[in-house]
């Protein structure tokens, strides 16, 4: 299981900066890979992150729901493979919507931390009606109004209003179900795509705690609390326990062991989005949940 980052955003939002940020004030030791889905003939985000980040590939124009979706899967299988990365970041052109790539990363084994949404703020109302622009905000659960320094603060006010209520009319759905994919979102305020260490703290998390529960040593994050479970819990209990975590819990990560269920099941919360969908067959360890809080 790999844990993994989706950015979006529209055209000249700040994606490439972001990242760049991210890999020098919070991944300077570990093993990221990126892969970067430009549009045109030149790859030049993919030029620039490659100073920055170990391994980053760079796929052809065209959209990764589509028309590169095979080339898609082999990159991220190559890297798999060949580099066995702590953490896959993706970023999406432009023009493109996120959901499908989070389905790919689901099937191909990855556990997604977030959709990250930047939103320009000074050219927003230059593209806050394209339909594509409107999906990118409404599939992801952490928007982020970046260039808050080029605007006034009444027109910071008017985009984060504007891009709330694009969030809960074009809000992700269960085609099914017509539940909502993510149940909120998070909202930060930055300028150069800087994000504050809360947005990726909880991406190794599972993995310290493990190392913990096997006798080796690790740093604690002061944000962290860990919650030990001695009995086996059922499925319902641990959508109580999600439903009635405290708001300044933004991530919760941990193996539970559940009734009338023989494999130890893999949980990960993440900004309102519960994914359960992978197990560990051979966990003999304790059940236990790890609540990543806010540091605001």
């Amino acid at each position: 299981m790999i844990p993994a980052f989706i950015i979006t955003g529209y055209l000249g939002s700040g994606k490439t900066t972001l990242l760049l940020n991210a890999a020098r004030e919070h991944f300077s030791e570990k093993r990221v890979a990126v892969i970067v889905n430009e549009l045109g003939e030149v790859g030049v985000d993919g030029k620039i992150l490659k100073n920055a980040y170990s391994e980053v590939l760079e796929l052809p124009e065209g959209c990764i729901c589509c028309t590169i979706h095979a080339e898609f899967e082999k990159a991220i299988r190559e890297l798999r493979e060949k580099y066995e990365p702590e953490l896959l970041m993706v970023e999406t052109s432009g023009s493109a919507e996120p959901f499908p790539v989070m389905i790919s990363l689901q099937n191909l084994g990855c556990i997604i931390e977030g959709v990250i949404c930047l939103i320009d703020t000074k050219n927003f109302h230059l593209y806050s009606q394209e339909d594509t622009a409107k999906h990118q905000i409404g599939s992801s659960n952490v928007l982020v109004l970046n260039k808050t320094d080029l605007v006034d603060e009444s027109t910071l006010k008017q985009v984060e209003d504007s891009v709330v209520d694009i969030w809960n009319r074009y809000l992700l759905r269960n085609l099914f179900t017509n539940e909502p994919v993510f149940r909120s979102f998070k909202l930060y305020k930055t300028s150069f795509g800087k994000l504050p260490a809360e947005v990726f703290s909880g991406v190794f998390a599972l993995q310290e705690k493990l190392y913990h529960l096997n006798g080796e040593t690790h740093s604690h994050n002061h944000a962290q609390q860990v919650i030990y479970l001695d009995e086996p819990v059922d499925y319902n209990e641990l959508l109580d326990i999600i439903n009635k975590l405290p708001p300044d819990v933004i991530r919760l990560k941990g193996i539970l062991k559940l009734k009338d269920f023989p494999e130890a099941l893999v949980v990960n919360y993440s900004f309102g989005n519960l994914d359960t969908s992978y197990t560990l067959p051979h966990y003999e360890g304790k059940s236990f949940l790890v609540l990543i809080r806010s540091f605001n």
